[in-house]
Protein backbone atom coordinates (compact mmCIF):
# COMPACT_ATOMS: atom_id res chain seq x y z
CA UNK A 1 0.00 0.00 0.00
CA UNK A 2 1.72 3.53 -1.18
CA UNK A 3 1.18 6.58 1.14
CA UNK A 4 -1.58 8.64 0.66
CA UNK A 5 0.07 12.11 1.99
CA UNK A 6 -1.27 14.74 4.11
CA UNK A 7 -4.96 14.42 4.95
CA UNK A 8 -7.67 14.74 2.35
CA UNK A 9 -9.01 17.83 3.89
CA UNK A 10 -8.53 20.37 6.25
CA UNK A 11 -10.79 21.53 9.45
CA UNK A 12 -11.27 25.27 9.50
CA UNK A 13 -12.08 26.60 12.95
CA UNK A 14 -12.05 30.17 14.35
CA UNK A 15 -10.21 30.67 17.45
CA UNK A 16 -11.91 32.26 20.57
CA UNK A 17 -12.18 36.09 20.22
CA UNK A 18 -11.97 35.74 16.36
CA UNK A 19 -15.22 37.76 14.74
CA UNK A 20 -16.48 34.48 13.30
CA UNK A 21 -15.54 32.55 16.53
CA UNK A 22 -17.64 29.36 16.68
CA UNK A 23 -17.72 28.99 12.65
CA UNK A 24 -16.25 25.61 11.43
CA UNK A 25 -15.44 24.24 7.83
CA UNK A 26 -14.02 20.79 6.21
CA UNK A 27 -12.56 21.44 2.83
CA UNK A 28 -10.62 19.41 0.44
CA UNK A 29 -7.15 20.16 -0.36
CA UNK A 30 -5.54 20.68 -3.61
CA UNK A 31 -2.19 19.63 -5.27
CA UNK A 32 0.61 22.32 -5.45
CA UNK A 33 -0.24 22.99 -9.32
CA UNK A 34 -3.84 23.79 -8.54
CA UNK A 35 -2.94 25.76 -5.36
CA UNK A 36 -0.64 27.96 -7.81
CA UNK A 37 -3.09 28.64 -10.25
CA UNK A 38 -5.37 29.68 -7.45
CA UNK A 39 -3.30 32.13 -5.72
CA UNK A 40 -2.66 33.79 -9.18
CA UNK A 41 -5.68 34.21 -10.04
CA UNK A 42 -8.25 36.61 -8.97
CA UNK A 43 -10.25 36.20 -5.93
CA UNK A 44 -13.78 35.16 -7.61
CA UNK A 45 -11.49 31.97 -9.03
CA UNK A 46 -10.59 31.37 -5.55
CA UNK A 47 -13.54 31.20 -4.55
CA UNK A 48 -15.04 29.32 -6.87
CA UNK A 49 -12.21 26.46 -6.51
CA UNK A 50 -12.79 27.33 -2.43
CA UNK A 51 -16.99 26.45 -2.85
CA UNK A 52 -15.94 22.93 -5.26
CA UNK A 53 -13.59 21.80 -2.50
CA UNK A 54 -15.99 22.56 -0.14
CA UNK A 55 -17.31 19.62 2.26
CA UNK A 56 -18.87 20.34 5.28
CA UNK A 57 -19.71 23.48 7.69
CA UNK A 58 -21.79 23.81 10.39
CA UNK A 59 -23.69 27.32 9.64
CA UNK A 60 -27.31 27.76 10.06
CA UNK A 61 -29.53 30.61 8.66
CA UNK A 62 -31.76 32.64 10.67
CA UNK A 63 -34.57 30.22 11.39
CA UNK A 64 -31.19 27.85 12.69
CA UNK A 65 -31.67 25.45 9.51
CA UNK A 66 -28.58 23.86 8.22
CA UNK A 67 -27.03 26.24 5.18
CA UNK A 68 -25.81 23.10 2.73
CA UNK A 69 -22.31 23.66 2.08
CA UNK A 70 -22.55 24.34 -1.91
CA UNK A 71 -22.64 27.24 -4.26
CA UNK A 72 -26.20 27.93 -4.06
CA UNK A 73 -25.36 27.84 -0.03
CA UNK A 74 -22.32 30.74 0.28
CA UNK A 75 -24.42 33.07 -1.60
CA UNK A 76 -26.56 33.07 1.79
CA UNK A 77 -23.88 33.34 3.84
CA UNK A 78 -22.44 37.26 5.21
CA UNK A 79 -19.40 37.82 2.43
CA UNK A 80 -17.02 38.59 5.60
CA UNK A 81 -17.54 35.05 6.42
CA UNK A 82 -17.10 33.55 3.44
CA UNK A 83 -13.97 35.36 2.60
CA UNK A 84 -12.23 34.20 5.81
CA UNK A 85 -12.93 30.73 5.32
CA UNK A 86 -11.53 30.86 1.91
CA UNK A 87 -8.36 32.92 3.20
CA UNK A 88 -7.94 29.97 5.74
CA UNK A 89 -8.51 27.26 3.65
CA UNK A 90 -5.84 28.42 1.45
CA UNK A 91 -3.90 29.44 4.24
CA UNK A 92 -4.13 25.83 5.57
CA UNK A 93 -2.94 24.44 2.48
CA UNK A 94 -0.08 26.59 2.12
CA UNK A 95 1.74 25.19 5.29
CA UNK A 96 0.60 28.02 7.18
CA UNK A 97 -0.69 26.77 10.69
CA UNK A 98 -1.95 30.00 12.65
CA UNK A 99 -4.15 31.12 10.00
CA UNK A 100 -6.05 32.65 12.50
CA UNK A 101 -4.21 36.15 13.49
CA UNK A 102 -4.27 36.90 17.73
CA UNK A 103 -7.27 37.72 19.23
CA UNK A 104 -8.30 40.95 19.27
CA UNK A 105 -7.78 40.90 23.02
CA UNK A 106 -4.86 39.80 23.23
CA UNK A 107 -2.49 41.81 25.50
CA UNK A 108 0.66 43.90 23.37
CA UNK A 109 3.13 43.03 26.13
CA UNK A 110 5.68 45.11 27.46
CA UNK A 111 7.57 48.07 25.63
CA UNK A 112 10.66 47.24 23.44
CA UNK A 113 13.73 46.76 24.91
CA UNK A 114 15.30 49.39 22.47
CA UNK A 115 12.70 51.83 24.19
CA UNK A 116 14.68 52.12 27.34
CA UNK A 117 18.12 52.59 26.20
CA UNK A 118 19.07 55.55 26.63
CA UNK A 119 20.04 57.07 23.15
CA UNK A 120 22.21 60.75 23.99
CA UNK A 121 25.54 60.31 22.71
CA UNK A 122 28.36 59.57 24.89
CA UNK A 123 30.25 62.28 26.46
CA UNK A 124 33.58 63.52 25.24
CA UNK A 125 35.70 60.90 28.17
CA UNK A 126 33.59 58.07 27.23
CA UNK A 127 34.28 58.06 23.59
CA UNK A 128 37.72 57.77 23.65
Amino acid sequence: MGYKGTPRTVLIVFANGHEHHGAEARARRMSLGEWEAVIESDEDNALEEFTKRLVSWNLTDDDDQPIPPTAEGIRQVDTSLVRALKDAWLQSIAGVHDADPLAQSSPTGGPAPEVSIPMAPLSPSLAS
